[in-house]
Parts: structure tokens; C-alpha cells; sequence
């Protein structure tokens, strides 16, 4: 099984997810010094310094692409198109995502500090455009209606979710054409 790992950081999340140590994993990230760690630990994996919403890769090529936390700091109705263009026929997309109390939670964090409070404001306001559109323009909060919304103009199918108090996780598969 071929998996495309989204902001792969340190490269845990196939550890957390207990995939199988024979599975080709590939780790895309944008941070050099989480790829670094990363192929430090993991010397047998392939990590490559590349934005979601940008793969470097040829369409069809992984039967899993997983992302832990990562989609909410990119632009995802981009990062799911691509997510869909290089998954195979099948394939599934599985994502853990914020929830608006996180989001609230680094707001009162950010409390009194102008320009870190005004941040997590705009996070919070475009976490709503989410939730009402599908769309975002940069950091966001997510809901299972924007999600669902931002799957489905992605090409995704069977898209199904679960909670945690921590956060919350969205499958969804990528469909015969």
C-alpha cells in the first residue's frame, strides 16, 4: 500500500495510526526542519519539502493519503483537490481536523495581545466562511458541512466523520469516474 503522508512534520502519524511498517509512506511538509527530524528517524521513508495544495506527484499514484491537524493550515479546498488527483480509484482520504473549540481556545489564549487576538479572530471569522461555504482564505476552523461541502466539490464520495475530545476526523473515498 502506497500512502501520502499531508504535513507530515516528525512523520508520526503512521506510528499514531499503527499502518503497517511495510507500507511504502511518503511525507510532504513545507518545514525543512520537521522533514530533517523526520528523516532522521524514519531513514526509510521518502519526504519531500512540497505544499498540499501542490503535490509534486502524478495523479493516481497513493490508496491513502492521511493528514493528522495539517489541512486546517492550508488552503483546503485546494489541498483536497489534490489529495483527490493522486489518490487511485478507491483510494481514501483520512484527516483529523479542528473543531471551533479549538479555535475559541487559542482566541482567549491570544487574549489581550492585539495583534495575536486580532489573528485568531480572522481564524475564527474564516473557520464561519467555511462552515457557510465550503471556501477559505487562509488558517480556519472546521465543520461537517463545510467539509462536506469542500469534499464533494473535490470529487470526494462516502464521506463519513468521528469525534474525539480532542479533535474530530473525516474518511472519504475517491470515486469510480
Amino acid at each position: 500500500m502506497r500512502v501520502l503522508d499531508l504535513g507530515c512534520g516528525a512523520g508520526l502519524t503512521p506510528q499514531k495510526l499503527n499502518l503497517p511498517a511495510d507500507w511504502e509512506i511518503v511525507g510532504v511538509d513545507t518545514s525543512y526542519q520537521a522533514l530533517r527530524k523526520a528523516r532522521e528517524s524514519f531513514p526509510n521513508r521518502s519526504f519531500i519539502c512540497a505544499k498540499a495544495e501542490s503535490l509534486p506527484f502524478r495523479g493516481s499514484q497513493f490508496e491513502c493519503v492521511i493528514s493528522n491537524v495539517a489541512l486546517p493550515y492550508t488552503n483546503i479546498p485546494n489541498s483536497l483537490a489534490e489529495a483527490n488527483r493522486v489518490l487511485a480509484v478507491g483510494g481514501t482520504l483520512l484527516a483529523s481536523l479542528h473543531n471551533v473549540r479549538f479555535t475559541l481556545a487559542e482566541l482567549r489564549q491570544a487574549l489581550p495581545r492585539l495583534r495575536a487576538s486580532v489573528y485568531r479572530a480572522w481564524v475564527l471569522l474564516n473557520g464561519i466562511i467555511f462552515h457557510l461555504f465550503g471556501r477559505v482564505f487562509g488558517e480556519s476552523f472546521q465543520t461537517e458541512r463545510g467539509m462536506r461541502l469542500a469534499l464533494k466539490r473535490a470529487g470526494f464520495a462516502g464521506v463519513a466523520f468521528r469525534n474525539d475530545p480532542k479533535r474530530w476526523f473525516v474518511e472519504a473515498m475517491k470515486p469510480q469516474p
